[in-house]
């Protein structure tokens, strides 16, 4: 269970890399000593002259940019998302969301005040609300740092202790600079222009706490305006973070996270101080490489009052029902907060001056912290919460914004990296361990080189054992925010691939504790340039390739109902030998990840080949919907395609299995073309609060109908169609499913399916 827990902390650390809510760096523990300040800058550290005196004048100023403000009021809207999707689900599901609202006062002198004005947050996947601490002041739901709201701060990053600010005063030994765009603002009303210079800011070494990005500057106060920028490197959990990632089993490793941006954006308040305006930070998580972890966050700011009459009294008595406490906090030049320990008899505390290399001795001053809670009850259905980020509602940034600032950020230089060396994975991973009735039971290691920030060389060999047969593959892949690039060459076990992913660890265990394998496979020897392309909602593949198939005979029989009986497997297809060249793409879709409205989400693929074969050509399309209703939900998923020319075996379509027509072989219904059908009907049952509902459910019981035809292409329609019915239990929005199966036209068959990523 410990391993399991830490293997859950290392995959959010990744993606939040330390607390979500914070929004500040902290170069304390990443300068260099005392002395360093003392060695001359070096002579390539600045581009040019310009560049030079404006980080010159934001240097002197990063202290005095609050001077005269005394105080100001805001409103204060937060969300946070996590799903969980990638390439090897039908459609993302949302894991986890929270949004908070609160009003904040700051001021110069004396207590800051928050009052909460709304809190929610929960797990849709399941439909389950999470619950408030007993003690009010134990919950980080009404925690709030107010680092990121100081103006005193340079406050442009997510997360704590992991990046090097690039105004920190030995940036220029670790970080170029060099001029970008220039951007003038008239205020006609006022007769005043702004100017706000960029400064390109890049690492001179390919680190994770190292950042690369876009700088924006008011040249006149040389005060920060806008900030746009992502570490220089992932996230991997291994290099981090050695110690702890021992701890954790290697069947879940790699562990790592891409930070896709972080963009922070300043107001000019009052036209004269510069205050927070509006955040944003994308990032994906990934385990064992195989689902990924979507995060994302952003916050706003509002309403702002600035050396007005305050609205929040900290001397004001509060409504029956409602809480207030005061937190004592240790307030430290650059505005972090540490506990203090001033009322249990501690010392008085010491603060480092995160700007500088040297330590600051100035003795540590107590920030008071006025929290104002209504009662709980009132706070999730409060008017002033935003709606959630799976919901379709207006982001803080437009989408086109977003990624014009990853086209930029990914244009950045980031210098070779050098200092990430070589690993080896034997670590019997999900991917690395396999079952299945050809290979039997196999298995793979990985060697990896870095050839820069966002790609290697990679060799993975495997084998299999009764087969004996080996495979290995061996490529170069690039991977971007946006989508990848690679070229492999490959001797490799092959599937069919147009349902499901029978080379996985799902069809793995239902082939072991089942006996039944889904897997339609044949050896293929050749190489393949391939892209990929990533949107929100999308996902779209393609290939070019040249290969050698060959058959891929039964090798094993092995199975639990084998050892208690006489089960076996069905014989593989009986693949036809030759050599082929061609083009293949796939494009997914879908609609939504909010469980409480319909999804709808669909495929479309295909390839074109020619070679010892005759020209031919394939393509399909697939599409499903699920609509939700109360507690029920109804589903329905419909496909069709066709092969044109005459293609191998090997390539014609077959149905049957988990994803199509469950109770049937797929072995028994090929043909050059098909359509399938199918419905299904859930009722879900609810174990949190029911005020809190937002559609999913943690189980769902269904019943189910398919209905499918294969055969050829001048026989497409409905004779010989054939038909299967059950029920079958639904976890987690369909992400985990256990059906019972009996086919009812075309067979007489009863199967057990125990498969990832359901209709529903």
């Amino acid at each position: 269970m410990d391993r399991t827990l830490a293997a859950a902390r290392a995959l959010m650390l990744a993606v939040c890399m330390g607390a979500v809510a914070g929004a500040a760096f902290d170069a304390r523990a990443l300068q260099d000593p005392p002395d360093a300040v003392s060695r001359p800058i070096p002579a390539d550290a600045y581009a040019d002259d310009g560049i030079a005196g404006l980080i010159e004048r934001a240097l002197e100023q990063r202290r005095a940019r609050a001077e005269g403000l005394t105080s100001f009021e805001a409103t204060f809207r937060e969300r946070i998302y996590a799903g969980l999707g990638g390439a090897v689900l039908r459609r993302e599901r949302a894991m986890f969301h929270q949004e908070r609202a609160a009003r904040l006062r700051w001021t110069a002198e004396g207590e800051h005040i928050v009052r909460w004005l709304g809190v929610r947050r929960g797990v849709p996947i399941v439909g389950l609300g999470v619950e408030f601490e007993d003690d009010l002041r134990d919950d980080d739901a009404f925690d709030f740092d107010f680092d990121i709201i100081d103006p005193a701060s340079e406050h442009v990053a997510i997360g704590e202790d992991w990046a090097l600010h690039p105004l920190a005063d030995t940036a220029a030994y670790h970080y170029r600079y060099r001029s970008g765009d220039t951007l003038r603002i008239r205020f006609p009303g006022d007769n005043r222009e702004v100017t706000l210079i960029e400064a390109i800011v890049e690492p001179r070494e390919a680190r994770f706490d190292r950042i690369a990005g876009s700088f924006w500057f008011d040249a006149d106060e040389g005060v920060l305006t806008r900030a746009a920028y992502r570490p220089a490197i992932e996230y991997d959990f291994e290099r981090e973070e050695p110690e702890d990632a021992d701890e954790v089993p290697g069947f879940v490793k790699p562990i790592r996270a891409r930070v896709d941006f972080i963009t922070i954006d300043y107001g000019l308040q009052e036209l004269r101080w510069w205050l927070p305006n509006r955040m944003a930070f994308d990032a994906v998580a990934s385990m064992a490489d195989l689902a990924s972890m979507p995060v994302r966050y952003e916050w706003t700011f509002e309403d702002y009052l600035v050396d007005r009459e305050p609205t929040l009294d900290p001397g004001e008595d509060v409504p029956d029902g409602w809480t207030r406490w005061v937190d004592e906090t240790v307030d430290t030049e650059e505005g972090g907060t540490e506990a203090s320990e001033a009322e249990e008899g501690g010392t008085e505390g010491i603060r480092d001056d995160p700007l500088t290399a040297e330590a600051d001795s100035l003795p540590a001053e107590a920030r008071r912290i006025m929290v104002i809670v209504p009662p709980v009850e009132e706070l999730p259905s409060s008017p002033e919460l935003p709606e959630p980020l799976f919901s379709a509602t207006v982001d803080a940034f437009a989408a086109a914004e977003l990624d014009d600032l990853k086209d930029r950020l990914s244009s950045l230089r980031i210098p070779a990296a050098a200092g990430l060396g070589p690993r080896l994975d034997i670590a019997p991973g999900l991917r690395r361990l396999r079952y299945n009735r050809v290979e039997g039971v196999s298995v793979s290691a990985r060697f990896a080189v870095p050839t820069g920030v966002t790609s290697e060389f990679s060799v993975t060999p495997r084998v299999g054992i009764p087969e004996w047969e080996p495979g290995i593959e061996v490529g170069w892949r690039r991977q971007t925010a946006r989508g990848g690039f690679g070229v492999t060459a490959y001797r490799r076990l092959a599937d069919l691939g147009d349902w499901g992913r029978p080379l996985s660890f799902g069809n793995s265990f239902n082939s072991l504790i089942a006996g039944y394998d889904e897997g339609l496979y044949f050896r293929e020897t050749g190489f393949e340039i391939a892209a990929s392309r990533q949107g929100r909602r999308t996902r779209v593949e393609g290939a070019l390739f040249a290969e050698r198939h060959q058959n891929a005979p039964k090798q094993s029989d092995a199975s639990l109902p084998n050892l208690f009986g006489d089960a076996v497997f069905s014989d593989n297809i009986a693949a036809a030998r030759g050599d082929i060249a061609g083009i293949s793409g796939r494009l997914r879709a879908f609609s939504s990840v909010d469980p409480g409205t319909p999804v709808l989400s669909g495929s479309v693929w295909g390839e074109a080949a020619a070679g010892d074969f005759d020209l031919y050509g394939r393509a399909a399309v697939s599409a499903a919907l699920q609509v939700p209703v109360s507690r029920w939900s109804l589903a329905l998923e419909g496909g069709v395609g066709r092969v044109f020319g005459e293609p191998p075996p090997q390539r014609h379509f077959h149905l049957g299995g988990s994803y199509t027509l469950r109770a049937f072989d797929p072995v028994s219904t090929g043909g050059a073309s098909f359509w399938f059908g199918r419905l299904e009907l859930g009722r879900g049952f609810r174990i949190g609060d029911p005020a809190y509902d937002v559609g999913g459910s943690p189980i769902r019981i269904t019943g189910f109908w398919d209905a499918g035809w294969a055969g050829p292409v001048d026989a497409f329609g409905t004779e010989g169609w054939r038909s299967s019915v059950g029920v079958g239990v639904s976890l987690m929005d369909g992400l985990f499913r256990i059906d019972i199966a009996r086919a009812v036209r075309g067979g007489s068959l009863w199967r057990l399916h125990l498969y990832s990523d359901g209709l529903m």
